[in-house]
């Protein structure tokens, strides 16, 4: 069984260490340089790469500790998106800054490419990037300029395989589409998403995923995945605990990521009560085929929290190797 994390990781230190928060405070008040907030941008990234490679991951993210959100390199290599006041990320204590379109969307590009080189060259682990899906960056953004959803759907999913290919040839492992909103709205045409999502993931020269996280319905939406070319479906399995026997049951033709460590719970989960819980999922689906990850990006949790979680990843691994061996 691998071991991976999702997306977003605290930009406050869980020991010693320069906080990014406090840095940007700081700048923002006009104390300290550009460069000054660059180090602590690079030191904060590498805190975490460093955590995981310590804890033997065998896929991390770099944190997003650049990001403001997960809309932000969007926001930045896309003409005409803009961020606009916070608003609340569903039913979590957390805010993001929602993208608003004015003018035609056109891909420049640049920003996410540089600090995605700057992560590959500081980790050891293979790394992947998390980007908003077209249904979840639709269902959050406000549009004042297209006013028809399909037009602005098309040239979304242009920008969106822009910047995914902007990311070729520099040691990515993988992009990750981001669909939160799907895993809420069961009531979408399963044809159309599937539909759209091909039209997404086509023609890639990177490996692709899909993280379904923080609804309940998660798990139906395996099937209209099934035929795209993914290397992997993240799933909550907190938030949907139909996802279990759906992993357990059949056999998909994708690598699976199971969401059983809650990022947006202080608690800590048992690594035999999750091995337990895992063991049938990998007799269906082979040992290399499973991913055990929290169920979203950690930063929603304190800190101190969020490095225990990881590490907790590292300890369900070794319950499970025990399991199987017995």
């Amino acid at each position: 069984m691998k071991i991976a994390v999702q997306g977003s990781y605290p930009k406050i230190p869980s020991g010693a260490g320069a906080s990014v928060r406090t840095q940007i405070q700081r700048f923002d008040r006009g104390v300290g340089s550009p460069k000054d907030l660059d180090q602590t941008y690079r030191e904060a990234t590498r805190r975490m790469l460093n955590l995981a490679d310590e804890v033997g991951l065998d896929l991390t993210t770099d944190g997003q500790i650049r990001w403001n959100d997960l809309f932000d390199p969007i926001v930045r290599d896309v003409d005409n998106v803009y961020s606009e006041g916070l608003l609340r990320l569903f039913d979590n204590n957390f805010y993001y800054r929602h993208p608003v379109i004015r003018g035609r969307l056109a891909f420049q590009g640049g920003t996410l490419r540089y600090w995605s080189e700057q992560s590959v060259a500081m980790s050891k682990v293979p790394l992947k990037v998390a980007l908003p899906g077209p249904f979840t960056f639709m269902g959050l953004s406000e549009d004042q300029s297209y006013h028809q959803s399909d037009r602005l759907l098309q040239d979304l999913l242009a920008v969106l395989k822009l910047e995914r290919e902007s990311l070729a040839g520099i040691g990515v492992a993988e992009v990750q589409w981001d669909e939160p909103s799907l895993s809420r709205d069961r009531a979408l045409d399963k044809g159309y998403v599937k539909e759209v999502l091909a039209t997404l993931t086509a023609e890639a020269s990177l490996p692709q995923s899909v993280a379904l996280f923080w609804g309940q319905g998660a798990h139906a939406w395996l099937e209209a995945l099934a035929d795209l070319p993914l290397r992997t479906v993240y799933l909550d399995a907190v938030a949907d605990p139909a996802v279990i026997p759906a992993l357990a049951e059949t056999e998909w033709p994708f690598a699976v990521g199971v969401g059983a460590i809650d990022a947006r719970n202080v608690r800590l989960e048992s690594p035999s009560d999750l091995a337990r819980q895992l063991e049938p999922i990998i007799r269906r689906q082979g040992n290399d085929r499973v991913i055990l990850h929290p169920t979203s990006g950690l930063e929603l949790l304190p800190p101190d929290r969020a490095e225990a979680k990881v590490r907790r990843l590292a300890e369900v691994r070794a319950a499970v190797l025990g399991t199987t061996k017995s």
